[in-house]
């Protein structure tokens, strides 16, 4: 098969907007925040920040006081963060290292599945709460283990 061009790598397929929210106006979805058009992340996005910001809305719409920041701003950004860890740990090579480890800790991978199946807000799971960090020391303790069982086998 003879190749019409080179294949190419296209890189930061993410956005955001400076303002989600303002007077007569609220952003949900991919509209905030675009991080991947391969992860599934965009559906879980505009389906909890519409759902979070529709409520404010009524509420704000009756009269009360509704503090965008803390009610809807650090909840979605808070999935939009999580969700943005596993992105970068898919291309830099993280994820496929823990995917594919010999030995499997079935409630590890129980965590991990559950984050990727949108539980982004579940900060009691361990790669929620420490999204940042928790998948490079898993990464890096499967290939310590990995370096030791050589050396030992």
């Amino acid at each position: 098969m003879e190749l019409v061009f080179e294949p190419r790598i296209l890189q930061s397929w993410s956005a955001t907007t400076d303002k989600f929210y303002g007077d007569g106006f609220v952003l949900t979805g991919n509209v905030t925040e675009f991080l991947d058009p391969i992860f599934s992340s965009g559906v879980t996005l505009a389906c909890v920040s519409a759902q979070t910001a529709s409520k404010l809305v009524i509420r704000k719409l009756k009269g009360e006081d509704v503090d965008w920041d803390a009610e809807y701003m650090k909840p979605t950004m808070q999935g939009v963060n999580t969700f943005r860890s596993y992105v970068m740990a898919w291309y830099e090579g993280t994820l496929d290292k823990i995917f594919f480890a010999r030995n499997q800790n079935p409630e590890v991978k129980a965590q991990i599945c559950s984050v990727l199946a949108g539980y982004v807000w579940d900060e009691s799971n361990l790669y929620v709460k420490n999204h940042e960090t928790a998948l490079k020391r898993l990464a890096r303790t499967i290939e310590l283990t990995d370096i030791i069982s050589k050396q030992e086998g």
